[in-house]
């Protein structure tokens, strides 16, 4: 199963920043996923929201904002910066880790053509997955880096629709070579949405699990119904899983002996 981090986790520390980030490292998750948006002057930042408001309460878009603004602003809760997409890769590359790879969600318009130049600059594309809901965007990164793998987030996507994907009869019918799909947890109701990727050769994964009073439960449950990998919010319970996963695949391949 993949383990990865949802924004670099949302609990305990502040999305989206080295902080979560370096929380990853740690914790030796096999994807960071990110978000990537371009401000005023065309730089790369990491942030999900279109504006500010949320963790660094400046209603600001950050389209609108320059660089150099961006670079000042900190997080009310830890004091965090917005970091850029070059100092992220340079964070994570030049300690050597072999994990985690990134995965890379391409939130803003115009951010394939810089981000596909970022990667290949940095000579990572082995290491990097292509995400996201914008169809337009992934086709961009997908015809200037194809060997990047894709995941397309599903459950907002407009031109691509969950049950466009559930009455789809082969790969060659999707909008693009998926390797990866997610799909928020809340969504997952039955067994049809893993059993449609594993048909077509997809991983499914599954995002959205903030709520702690259940979290541990839902990620178990979902699991069992044969999703591929989890996109954890909260670093807490990475071990837990990891554990009783651990346990159950080994009763498992013990009852078959």
């Amino acid at each position: 199963m993949l383990y990865i981090s949802h924004r670099g986790f949302r609990v305990g520390v502040v999305e989206n920043t080295f902080q979560a980030f370096q929380r990853s490292i740690d914790l030796k998750m096999d994807y960071i996923e990110l978000d990537v948006q371009l401000s005023s002057d065309g730089h790369l930042f990491i942030l999900h929201d279109e504006n500010l408001e949320r963790i660094f309460q400046n209603t600001d878009s950050i389209a609108n904002i320059s660089r150099k603004e961006l670079k000042s602003k900190k997080s009310v809760e830890f004091n965090q910066k917005i970091p850029e997409l070059k100092e992220v890769i340079e964070q994570i590359f030049s300690q050597g880790n072999k994990k985690p790879n990134l995965m890379i969600e391409l939130k803003g318009p115009g951010t394939a053509e810089p981000t596909c130049k970022m990667i290949e600059e940095s000579k990572i594309s082995d290491l990097v997955v292509f995400s996201g809901r914008n169809l337009t965007e992934l086709k961009i990164a997908h015809k200037l880096l194809p060997q990047v793998p894709l995941c397309l987030n599903i459950t907002k996507c407009k031109d691509f629709t969950l049950k466009n994907f559930l009455e789809t009869t082969s790969k060659s019918a999707l909008p693009l070579p998926f390797s990866m799909i997610s799909l928020k947890s809340t969504l997952l109701i039955n067994e049809k949405f893993p059993e449609k990727c594993h048909e077509l050769s997809i991983k499914a994964l599954s995002w959205g699990f903030h709520d702690k009073s259940n979290q541990i439960a839902l990620i178990k449950s979902l699991i069992t119904r044969g999703v591929d990998g989890i996109l954890f919010d909260d670093p807490e319970s990475v071990p837990i899983i990891r554990n009783w996963e651990k346990k159950t695949n080994y009763y498992v391949r013990n009852s078959l002996f």
